[in-house]
């Protein structure tokens, strides 16, 4: 199953707080089992089986939408979670982006309609841009400068799922950017010295 973002921000929000146990499960199992393009196979009885108690879906559906849409129903059984898109990639999506041009695709084939990116191309005012070509690019640029396979590979699909831009805008020197994504990391991992001392005065 593919890596993606969670909402953390879920757990301080009222609709979500007053949901039922069994509700608040079923919400994060779609959220969790739904497709990259946020389009979930109802499964009522994997979920009833997982959490050993039975559920309603049309009573979930009628209190999850009931201050705003969060979930519209699709055709052969199949729901879609509203917000699923823009919390994930962003805005828009762009064609040009292999990750999001799948999604468009999905999209289209179950009518629904999605925000184009006005730009639709990665070249911005002339400017040369340079982009990975794979993961296996990235990680040797990593190791490079010191830092490992797996800080890569986050560098990589986190900049792929929002189109390769920094903001609004189109990543220019992806190096450049992998240099300050290692640098914030290594900011923030203790100082190997210090934990040294540490350790060495608790033996003493």
């Amino acid at each position: 199953m593919p890596k993606r973002f969670t909402d953390t921000e879920k757990w301080s929000e009222d609709w979500f707080l007053e949901l039922s146990n069994a509700h608040k499960l079923f919400w994060i199992y779609i959220c969790d089992n739904c497709n990259h393009a946020g389009i979930f196979k109802l499964n009522k009885k994997m979920f009833e089986f997982l959490i050993g108690t039975k559920i309603n879906p049309q009573e979930f559906l009628s209190i999850v939408n009931e201050e705003k849409e969060r979930i519209k129903i699709l055709d052969k059984g199949k729901w879609y979670i509203v917000d699923f898109i823009k919390f994930q990639y962003g805005e828009c999506l762009n064609k040009n982006n292999r990750v999001h041009n799948s999604i468009i695709k999905i999209l289209i084939e179950n009518k629904i309609n999605y925000k184009k990116s006005k730009g639709g191309s990665n070249k911005s005012r002339g400017a040369k841009i340079t982009l990975p070509k794979s993961t296996t690019e990235v990680a040797d640029y990593f190791q490079e400068k010191g830092s490992n396979k797996k800080e890569a590979e986050n560098f990589f699909y986190f900049y792929e799922s929002k189109g390769w831009k920094v903001g609004d805008n189109p990543m220019k020197n992806w190096k450049m950017a992998a240099s300050g994504w290692i640098s914030r990391n290594n900011k923030n991992k203790p100082d190997s010295t210090y934990l040294s001392s540490q350790l060495d005065a608790m033996k003493s």
